[in-house]
């Protein structure tokens, strides 16, 4: 029987819904981890200073097409636990479904000791809290949320996922992943980029 899946691929948690197959499940990882590290290394070289809209376009290159853009900047300096408000933007931005499935990953990653080490080290270094909860479309396609939140490196400590901060910049967006179009063009030549550090970087766990 289906069930809920997740990993954690760089800097992102990534919560996949029943009815993504493994070959999905891949694709969105490399895809993901690939557009981050490119990314990261333009930023450091100071040829991009907007980080997300250059990985938007990076993602956009593999496949990924936006259903609906929006982008929030919460008002105030009090809110619940980064947990909590993550799930409900991303319920607004895109539904139910997509934060209990986030909710599930979120449990499974606080049990795996290994991967929530690696989530929270990975996050603290880069100052970006990101998630990437995915369900099933049509055929050759996943529909997924891509939720980035700017941080300060002091607030992302061991444990930052369980307690409250002050909120930072949010950008939440639904896209659409061609899986098909990514495993048939760049799949190949994104496994032997990744060859050295996809073992080290993409880490499944049970939820």
């Amino acid at each position: 029987m289906d069930k809920h899946r997740a990993a954690v691929a760089g800097s992102s948690l990534v919560a996949f819904l029943p009815g993504v197959t493994a070959a999905q499940r891949s694709a969105v990882q490399l895809a993901a981890l690939m557009a981050e590290r490119v990314t990261r290394t333009d930023h450091d070289q100071g040829l991009v200073t907007d980080w997300f809209s250059h990985y938007r376009r990076q993602l956009q290159y593999y496949g990924w097409d936006a259903l609906s853009a929006e982008q929030e900047h919460w008002p105030g300096l009090e809110r619940p636990g980064i947990v909590n408000a993550a799930l409900r933007r991303i319920e607004a931005t895109a539904g139910e479904h997509y934060s209990t499935a986030l909710g599930l990953a979120m449990t499974g990653l606080a049990e795996s000791e290994w991967a929530l080490l690696n989530f929270e080290q990975r996050t603290r270094e880069r100052g970006v809290f990101q998630l990437l909860p995915c369900a099933p479309s049509k055929p050759g396609y996943v529909d997924l949320v891509l939720y980035r939140e700017h941080c300060e490196r002091d607030m992302l400590n061991t444990g930052f996922l369980l307690r409250s901060r002050e909120a930072t910049r949010v950008q939440a967006e639904l896209v659409r992943f061609n899986t098909r179009l990514f495993d048939q063009s760049y799949r190949s030549v994104v496994e032997q980029r990744l060859e050295k550090i996809v073992r080290q970087q993409i880490l499944s766990f049970e939820i």
